[in-house]
């Protein structure tokens, strides 16, 4: 543990995973992703509509390979987890079908 809250503080110090728009005046606008590539993925938070499981870690491990190796190839990498919600509007569907259920029964059509 030790060594991990040593390389943590060196990250955070350094600010290795935080990514700003680059100040670059010499470069055009539209010529400015040639310049600086960037990169984003994102993972969806496990909502509570499902229980933790191994696919869980080994889809989020791809995305954060994925960063890293962008990262490393000089692009801007951004990773933000949890960004999006589609489980939200899922969950909220699956509600609305379970109270139509508990309304008119299973056998409505």
């Amino acid at each position: 543990m030790a060594i991990e809250k040593q390389w943590q503080g060196d990250w955070e110090q350094r600010g290795v995973f935080e990514v700003d728009m680059p100040e670059d005046d010499s470069v055009a606008p539209e010529a400015l992703h040639d310049k600086h590539p960037k990169w984003m993925g994102t993972f969806p938070f496990p909502y509570m509509n499902g229980v933790l499981h191994l696919g869980h870690a080994f889809s989020v491990s791809k995305i954060e390979f994925a960063a890293g190796w962008e990262r490393l190839q000089g692009k801007r990498a951004l990773f933000p987890f949890g960004f999006h919600v589609t489980g939200m509007p899922i969950k909220a569907a699956a509600d609305k079908i379970a109270r139509e259920l508990e309304m008119f029964g299973p056998e409505f059509a």
